[in-house]
């Protein structure tokens, strides 16, 4: 299973890496000059600053994006989707700015204009996604 998330906001480059290493201090990290990646138990994320896909997703859901991270997810770790929502909702908690959360190029999630919306309906699974790991207010909806 593979995942995108995209975000935008007023943060710098350097400061958006700072958070993202403030929240998975365990984790392992690698930067580079054009990438910077993080590995916990769960997924790694591969994080660059713009790209066709910013832009893309920037049109799609009309938000104003700077940011674009390939999630790669380790589906034998059971907790992977629980830790993948309490990271986003604690990124979201410290850094202003839209963001968009695909899982297999489908979206679950979408900050725009500071309200948090949710859609798990295209996603295989049997039971809910675990958004209650964001710990944070948000609203079902429809983000076809």
């Amino acid at each position: 299973m593979f995942g995108s998330f995209y975000f935008g906001g007023c943060s710098e480059w350097s400061e958006f890496k700072e958070t993202i290493l403030r929240l998975l201090e365990d984790a392992g990290f690698t930067d580079s000059e054009d990438e910077f990646t993080v590995s916990t138990n769960g997924f790694t994320l591969f994080f660059q600053e713009g790209g066709h896909g910013v832009v893309f997703a920037s049109e799609d859901y009309g938000v104003e994006l700077k940011y674009n991270g390939y999630i790669d997810i380790i589906v034998s770790y059971p907790e992977w989707a629980f830790e993948l929502m309490e990271f986003t909702g604690r990124l979201l908690t410290r850094l202003d700015g839209d963001c968009v959360l695909e899982l297999n190029d489908k979206p679950i999630l979408l900050r725009k204009d500071k309200v948090v919306c949710v859609d798990d309906k295209k996603l295989s699974g049997t039971a809910r996604f675990p958004f209650h790991g964001l710990n944070l207010d948000y609203v079902e909806g429809d983000l076809s």
